[in-house]
């Protein structure tokens, strides 16, 4: 039987999984009491994305051989996949109580804790995982992630860099590692990391018939601009779009549906709403690509414009502006990976909304809009796509958001707005400052310790009181 384990393990090790699985089965149905077969069987299940039969293989190795330290972390690891966090817990100390020196379990036991938001936690996991495995690449990655989510962005640089000496090719890792010089203003090298996003799995690739563009002239030539992210990133970056026209090319734009309407506000461009059939084009590029190529772009001014008719029908529902009106956005999509970070409970703009002297409205859309916040006239109903939210916005004296993409296109049509950020926020939000250089009419509200938005909405409750008493004392 030892010849049969050694054997399927050696097909494990060349890439052949199924093959293993299938020597592992056979094996174990001779010998079901192998604890080796069954942490063996587990290995290559959690392997191929079945971490529930991975459990079970991983709990009965453990039953056959209680002190089987292995077993226990890999349970451990699988465990942590189900998000069934207590358990994977308990399963990692367990395993590391046997074998202390153990550089996976202390990796797998951070992890469990930095999805649980115990950061410091887990920094200290990933230091002992280093410690007993210098060239634990992971490790030194997600010490990264930590150390950013813990504000200490000049650390997460040094452990990016660890990690890319360890595996230079990683594309996870250089990803975050340009979402973090990103984020610490350094945009040449930032940008450039950027790219590594398709590999990472990040963004999808699209359109790869045709030749990509990569700042060849463009004058006269067609070049296919489409977007690849979420709806707030193609608002900040269809700025370039005009100022790659104004060099001479014929712009398409393939954006969401959602924004295909207020696109067409931009000049001198064609826009296709994702899945409608395109023009014949001699180039194509991924629209977050256009920083990298083009460089900087300054701000001339608002690059969105709400539909004419429509804001003069939002201006007639409105009725007459007696008193500041201010638009209210508190959660992001749920299904972002921040969310739980950067979304605000709604109890918390009551503080606000108390103030008398102003007219709030909600702009929030999806799971979280609520049409019975006291005082607040909810405006979903009739946000159909972003040209309506445009329109509805051009009303607004003042937008109070967290981070999402009515805050992005409150900046590119150039209205006031105030934007409500967790400790640690996206890389666009740079470091240390309470201005935006993508959009002048923001400004910043950063919270100074996790999770403390109590502080923050003092703060805009108190700036708010004096824009409701100078508007009043202005007549």
């Amino acid at each position: 039987m030892d010849s049969l384990l050694a054997a399927a393990v050696a097909l494990h090790r060349r890439g052949l999984v199924r093959e293993a699985e299938a020597q592992y089965r056979r094996i174990l149905a001779d010998s079901p009491d192998c604890a080796e077969a069954h942490n063996a069987l587990g290995i290559a299940l959690q392997q191929q994305g079945k971490p529930d039969g991975a459990v079970e293989c991983f709990r009965r190795a453990v039953m056959i051989k209680p002190d089987y330290a292995g077993a226990l972390g890999n349970l451990g690891a699988a465990l942590k996949t189900l998000g069934r966090s207590d358990q994977a817990i308990a399963a990692l100390e367990q395993a590391l109580g046997l074998e202390p020196d153990n550089a996976e379990a202390h990796y797998n036991l951070a992890c469990v804790w930095q999805d649980d938001g115990q950061f410091e936690r887990a920094v200290a996991g990933y230091h002992r995982a280093i410690a007993l495995k210098p060239t634990h690449s992971g490790a030194y990655n997600n010490l990264g992630i930590a150390l950013k989510s813990l504000g200490r962005l000049d650390e997460s640089l040094i452990a990016y860099g660890r990690s890319l000496a360890v595996a230079p090719d990683n594309p996870v890792v250089r990803y975050n590692h340009a979402q973090a010089l990103l984020e610490n203003g350094d945009f040449e090298q930032g940008w450039a990391e950027h790219e590594w996003r398709f590999a990472a799995g990040i963004a999808q690739a699209r359109h790869a018939h045709l030749p990509r563009w990569q700042g060849q002239a463009p004058a006269g030539r067609t070049i296919l601009v489409w977007s690849e992210q979420g709806l707030g990133d193609s608002i900040q970056f269809c700025r370039f779009l005009p100022h790659l026209s104004r060099r001479g090319a014929h712009v398409v734009f393939e954006g969401q549906p959602p924004l295909e309407r207020l696109c067409r506000s931009i000049p001198a461009i064609t826009v296709i709403a994702r899945g409608e059939p395109l023009p014949a084009c001699d180039f194509q590029v991924p629209l977050m690509s256009l920083p990298g190529i083009m460089g900087d772009v300054p701000w001339a001014g608002a690059y969105l414009r709400p539909i004419a008719a429509e804001a003069t029908a939002w201006g007639e529902a409105l009725g007459p502006h007696l008193r500041p009106r201010v638009g209210l956005v508190w959660a992001g999509s749920p299904t972002h990976k921040d969310d739980r970070n950067r979304s605000l409970p709604v109890g918390l703009l009551q503080s606000a909304t108390a103030l008398a002297g102003a007219d709030f409205f909600s702009f929030q859309v999806g799971p979280a809009a609520r049409s019975d916040l006291a005082g607040v006239t909810d405006l979903s109903p009739r946000l159909g796509d972003f040209a309506h939210t445009a329109a509805a916005l051009g009303h607004m004296d003042l937008v109070i958001a967290v981070d999402t993409a009515v805050l992005h296109l409150a900046g590119a049509l150039g209205r006031p707005a105030w934007a409500l950020l967790p400790f640690a926020p996206d890389w666009r939000w740079l470091r240390h400052r309470d201005d935006s250089p993508w959009y002048p009419s923001l400004r910043l509200f950063r919270q100074e310790r996790r999770q403390d938005w109590e502080t923050v909405m003092a703060r805009v409750t108190g700036q708010l009181r004096d824009v409701i008493e100078a508007w009043t004392a202005s007549g």
